[in-house]
């Protein structure tokens, strides 16, 4: 990538901040660690998908996110931070109130991140003319993969990511183009 390239990808991390993300990271379609379609096929094959015969329907697309959409050459993954501002435990002090799970407290995320990821993606197109697909666990992607080999953080024992910066409350979107962009290193 030349000097415009890294410019570009350096105003591509900044407008990603400037619209309300906590991290981004850079990898190739086909960047998922080698095991994870075979754990997925695994997976699926010994029933552990329960009655979700969508994951069975549509996993030759989530092993392998080339296959998705093959005109694709770079994917953008994004980290939204939901961690609260005070401590979600203090709630459990108030005895007449229910506690809910701190993800689940704020308008449904899809919209959060979709609308976002829309809004960078409006501002690539503006300013490369690629194209692009946004996704937010709403298509047969495989976030948590991606995340992982953008460097966005790594999988821990509870399945999730976990970020150096952010912990493990954040959600993850990504937006697929067909611009090459340098890739970050997995985490």
């Amino acid at each position: 990538m030349g000097k415009s390239g890294i410019a570009l990808r350096e105003a591509l991390m900044a407008e990603a901040l400037a619209v309300g993300f906590a991290d981004v990271g850079f990898c190739r379609p086909d960047a998922m660690a080698a095991e994870t379609a075979p754990a997925l096929a695994t997976y699926v094959t010994e029933g552990r998908h329960g009655d979700m015969g969508w994951m069975a329907e549509r996993m030759n697309w989530r092993g392998d996110p080339s296959a998705l959409w093959p005109e694709a050459r770079s994917v953008i993954m994004l980290a939204e931070n939901y961690g609260p501002n005070e401590n979600p435990l203090d709630l459990l002090e108030l005895r007449d109130r229910g506690a809910v799970s701190v993800y689940a407290r704020n308008r449904d995320y899809h919209d959060l991140v979709k609308k976002r990821l829309k809004r960078l993606g409006r501002w690539l197109v503006d300013k490369t003319g690629e194209e692009i697909k946004v996704f937010v666990d709403t298509a047969p992607v495989m976030e948590k993969p991606l995340g992982e080999a953008a460097g966005l953080g790594w999988r821990g024992k509870h399945t999730n990511l976990v970020s150096r910066d952010l912990g493990s409350w954040f959600f993850i979107g990504s937006v697929f183009t067909t611009l090459e962009i340098d890739t970050d290193s997995p985490e």
